[in-house]
């Protein structure tokens, strides 16, 4: 097939043009590689399963209501500052050493707080010697989430919403044209290029710290939040939180916190 009765050289500008711009628009973004595992050891980074808590700490409870009365909270993960710190940059206000611990129950933050005047969402931040923590235990009623042992990866991440949604309008003026001229896009070079620019470097989808929301296009805007929480349970859902983190924490410090949630 002769390929030149197409306009070729307009979709590889195009296509250039487009990998120009995703380039100015990436970010850094720390993923969490998650591995089923017997045994997290003690202190370690961790998604669900038991807190690893200084001995002097009670177990966070979401405080009495009709619906939870006084259960313990389910741990949505603990990270260790200093397995976090080679990834983080040196602007950075996560802290570099100690402990911090989200709790959870999955249920919406802002309707509980409203209603009843009780905390769903709680985070903490260790700073004490993290050899001597201890692994408290829950309630029966605690739901638990599933222990998995985590590492951490740094990406250049790009905007891959926006990636998909232009590559999908070239796709759509070369499937058109292609139409027009009574031949297959799917034969022509253009295509093959366009099928390739693939989600390689995709991890919006991942349960990550920083880097862009996945779920939602926002248009042009791009969000970033501390930690995206991606979970499929019946339907794959994220909950981005948002910390913010005080200076010169000591001991075990509250920290105030958002949430809201996607669904794909």
């Amino acid at each position: 097939m002769n390929e030149e009765i197409y306009n070729k050289e307009y979709y590889l500008q195009e296509i250039q043009e487009m990998l120009d711009e995703m380039e100015s628009s990436t970010g850094s973004s720390i993923v969490f590689n998650e591995e089923e595992c017997n045994h997290v050891p003690i202190g370690t980074t961790k998604l669900g399963g038991l807190p690893d808590l200084p001995p002097s700490v009670d177990y966070p409870e979401c405080e009495a209501y009709s619906i939870f009365p006084n259960i313990k909270l389910p741990l949505v993960c603990q990270i260790n500052c200093e397995e976090l710190a080679p990834f983080l940059s040196l602007e950075s206000r996560v802290p570099k050493k100690g402990m911090l611990y989200i709790f959870w129950n999955n249920e919406d933050p802002k309707y509980y707080m409203r209603k009843y005047g009780v905390h769903t969402l709680r985070i903490y931040y260790w700073n004490g010697n993290t050899s001597n923590l201890v692994r408290k235990q829950a309630d029966e009623k605690t739901k638990l989430r599933p222990e998995k042992k985590v590492t951490f990866s740094k990406y250049k991440e790009i905007y891959a919403k926006r990636l998909e949604q232009r590559t999908d309008e070239l796709l759509w003026k070369l499937d058109s044209e292609c139409e027009d001229l009574g031949i297959s896009y799917y034969d022509t070079e253009v295509y093959d290029i366009l099928n390739s620019i693939n989600d390689d470097s995709d991890v919006s989808s991942s349960t990550k710290l920083f880097g862009f929301r996945a779920g939602v296009v926002y248009d042009e805007n791009i969000f970033n939040c501390f930690l995206q929480l991606r979970e499929h349970r019946g339907a794959l859902w994220y909950a981005f939180i948002n910390v913010i983190f005080q200076d010169n924490m000591t001991g075990w410090t509250e920290l105030s916190a958002s949430i809201d949630y996607d669904t794909d």
